[in-house]
């Protein structure tokens, strides 16, 4: 319950140790990428404590290449925005959206930092 407190609330406590950074192999994976936008997401919350999830809305063919990430350091937390850079156009009724998951390593992030996901959380 608290932990879905904190995800709705945009604020989750994980682990990190980064400064602004571009995710490898993902498209506009900094902020300055003009063609990415935020993405408003369902849910989120951390699995184990090295696997950021993320619940997106989709149309049947949203994948984790949909989206660029961008982690910056701010005090003692860290900042996780998730932006789409390519359009789902399908056609499947998926009404809880799909999970993406991105592990700390891949983020840049050490387990037992604070996180918080900046992206607006749909309601």
């Amino acid at each position: 319950m608290l932990i879905r407190a904190l995800c709705l609330s945009g604020l989750l406590a994980l682990s990190a140790c980064s400064t602004v950074q571009r995710i490898p192999g993902v498209p506009g994976g900094n902020r300055e990428d003009e063609t990415a936008r935020l993405e408003t997401i369902l849910d989120a919350r951390i699995v184990g404590n090295d696997i950021l999830v993320v619940r997106v809305a989709s149309n049947g063919c949203t994948q984790k290449g949909d989206f660029a990430v961008t982690v910056r350091r701010r005090g003692g937390e860290h900042d996780v925005t998730i932006e789409r850079t390519r359009e789902d156009y399908c056609r499947a009724l998926l009404p809880n959206g799909v999970e993406i998951p991105w592990g700390f390593e891949e983020l840049g992030v050490r387990p037992g930092s604070q996180v918080r996901v900046v992206n607006p959380v749909a309601g």
